[in-house]
This record gives C-alpha cells, sequence and structure tokens, in this order.
C-alpha cells in the first residue's frame, strides 16, 4: 500500500496535466446545431408561421448553439405568456370600464329624465298655483272696489241725509218764527186765534168751499187754517226728520255689516295671496335646485361620454384583436414547444462535441 502511494505520489505532475486536459475538453463540450435541425427549424417556423421561431433559425444560419436556443425559446415563452396576461388583464379592464361607463351613462340618463318629469310637473305645480294667484289678485281689486264703491255710496247718502236733515230744520224752524209773527199780529190786532185740524168744506167733502172775502168771521177763519196748516207742516217735518234719523242709523248699521262681511274676505283673500306667492317661492326654489341638479348630472353625463370615447380607443382592438391576436399566440407557443422538444431529441440522439 506505502509501495503504490509513492509511485502516485511521485505522478502527480503527470496526473495534473492529465486532469486539465480532461477539464478543457469538458469545457469545451457542447452540441451544435447540425443542418438537418436547421432545416427542421424552417420547416417549424413555416409550419406554424412564427415570427419567433424565425428569429431561432436565423440564430442558428449564423451558428448558434442548443443551450443558447433553448434559453431563447424560454425566454419567448415567458415573453408570450407575459403578453397573453397582459392582453387578459387588458381585455378585462376594458369590459369591465366599459360595463361600467355603460351602466352610470344610463344610469345618469335616467336621473336626466327623471328630474326634467319631476320639473314638468313642478312646472305644471307653479302655473296652478300662478293661475289661482292671478284669480286672487282679481278678487281682492274687486273687493276693494266693492268697498270703496260702498263707502262711497254711503257718504254720498250720509250727505244727502245731512241736507235733508239741515233743510229740515230750517224750515220747522222758518216755520216756528212764522207762527210766533202771526200769534203776535193776531194778538197785537185783538184778534182771536183758534186752530182747527182742517178747513170746512161744503157737503161734498171732493169740493173745495167756496172762497168769500165778506167779514171779519172770514178773515179769522182764514187766520186760523193758516196757523194750523204750519203746524202740520212743522209736525210733519219734525215726523220726517226723526224717521231719517232712524232710516240713517238703519244704513249706517247695515251698511257696517255689508262692509264688515267684505272687509273679512278681502283679508281672506289676501291670507291666500299670500299663502300662493310663498307656495310659488318654494316651486320656484325646487325649480332652480332641480335645473341645477340636471345640469350637474349634463356635465357627469359629458364626463361619461369623454370617458366612453377614450375607451373606445383604448379598447376597440380587443373586439376586433383579441381573438387573432390569442390564437396566433397559441400557434407561436405550439411551435416553441414543438421546437423545444425537436431540440431535446436532437441533444439526446445526437450529441457533436466541439472541435
Amino acid at each position: 500500500m506505502e509501495g503504490a502511494i509513492q509511485i502516485l505520489e511521485g505522478g502527480s505532475k503527470t496526473f495534473e496535466e492529465a486532469t486539465t486536459t480532461f477539464l478543457q475538453l469538458k469545457s469545451v463540450q457542447q452540441h451544435q446545431i447540425t443542418k438537418k435541425s436547421f432545416v427542421e427549424f424552417k420547416k417549424l417556423a413555416s409550419k406554424f408561421r412564427s415570427t419567433g421561431l424565425a428569429k431561432l433559425v436565423a440564430v442558428m444560419k449564423n451558428g448558434g448553439h442548443f443551450d443558447k436556443v433553448m434559453i431563447m425559446i424560454d425566454q419567448m415563452m415567458v415573453v408570450l405568456r407575459k403578453e397573453e396576461q397582459d392582453d387578459i388583464e387588458h381585455r378585462d379592464r376594458c369590459e369591465n370600464g366599459q360595463n361600467a361607463n355603460s351602466n352610470e351613462i344610463e344610469d345618469v340618463e335616467s336621473e336626466i329624465k327623471k328630474t326634467e318629469k319631476k320639473m314638468e310637473h313642478l312646472g305644471r305645480e307653479k302655473k296652478g298655483k300662478q293661475d289661482d294667484l292671478d284669480k286672487t289678485k282679481d278678487e281682492i281689486k274687486a273687493s276693494k272696489k266693492d268697498l270703496a264703491d260702498m263707502l262711497d255710496m254711503r257718504n254720498k247718502e250720509h250727505a244727502e241725509f245731512v241736507r235733508a236733515l239741515q233743510m229740515d230744520a230750517e224750515a220747522v224752524s222758518l216755520i216756528e218764527m212764522a207762527v210766533v209773527r202771526l200769534s203776535k199780529y193776531y194778538k197785537e190786532n185783538k184778534i182771536p186765534l183758534g186752530f182747527v185740524q182742517a178747513p170746512e168744506y161744503s157737503q161734498d167733502p171732493d169740493k173745495a168751499p167756496e172762497t168769500t172775502f165778506s167779514g171779519a168771521d172770514a178773515h179769522q177763519s182764514e187766520s186760523t187754517g193758516i196757523v194750523s196748516i204750519l203746524s202740520m207742516i212743522k209736525e210733519d217735518l219734525q215726523k220726517e226728520m226723526k224717521e231719517g234719523k232712524a232710516d240713517e242709523a238703519k244704513a249706517q248699521a247695515e251698511y257696517e255689516k255689508q262692509s264688515g262681511a267684505l272687509q273679512e274676505s278681502l283679508d281672506a283673500q289676501k291670507a291666500t295671496k299670500v299663502s300662493l306667492e310663498k307656495e310659488i317661492a318654494g316651486l320656484d326654489d325646487s325649480i332652480a335646485s332641480a335645473e341645477s341638479y340636471k345640469n350637474e348630472k349634463k356635465d357627469d353625463l359629458d364626463a361619461e361620454e369623454d370617458m366612453k370615447k377614450s375607451l373606445k380607443t383604448d379598447c376597440e382592438w380587443v373586439k376586433t384583436h383579441f381573438d387573432s391576436r390569442r390564437d396566433a399566440r397559441k400557434q407561436e407557443m405550439a411551435g416553441l414547444v414543438e421546437a423545444k422538444n425537436f431540440l431535446a431529441g436532437v441533444e439526446a440522439g445526437e450529441p457533436v462535441l466541439a472541435p
């Protein structure tokens, strides 16, 4: 054993050189692309119409090795899978975005229509209130006119009453003065003064007695009749004044009753006017609020329409190219897989050492 060890130790330099040569041969041992492999790759590239395989054919033509080609195939597969995932995410993002955009447009348009209907309803309600207000204003105007006419008539009637009362009072005063004057005259001339209720008539009550101017008795009867007539006129005037005052009081009471009722009606009409004006003001506020909300929704709709255009620009290719891109990608990946399988078979069955 010790002798064998010594022999091996003595040949250490020989083993070092042998090992170095072995390692170098191993390090340069590679699988080169054969002409057959190159031809097969061209067929695969044509079969699958693969741009990736076309690139690999170019690499192989320039003397590429299996390891490099295998790595390129793996990298291409990674890129294609990433592209597939990006397309799917883009498609889903577009579908979700377009669905959300479509729903939002539908919701906003629905809100605008609802608001327009609400505004139409408020407009009709306002018109009805405005018609009621105009009618109430006309009623107030008519009631004020009736009150003014009634007051004017009452003032005229009162003025007529005052004038008639004054005239009657003056007439009574004049009659009293005349009676006093006649009485004084008869007294100074010692003419007997007796009052009779009515003048004497002949047997025919419808025929006045004949007038005679002879004798003192005739003058006495005449004077007595004048005083009596004046007294009767005075009494009639005083009675008329009393009845006039009663009629005036009754007319005043009736005026106050009617004007009071009309004033109450006018007050109610004014209250109705104020209430209607408040309701119309409230409707105006509601209409203005609805108009503002409608304008906001129109702005939202414009924004959604802009979003729709943007999404269309970004997503139009999904409808037209997504499936074709997916199919082409699948074909590309199938070609790469078959190429990789081919190379793996070649590598297993046809190893070639570097020269």
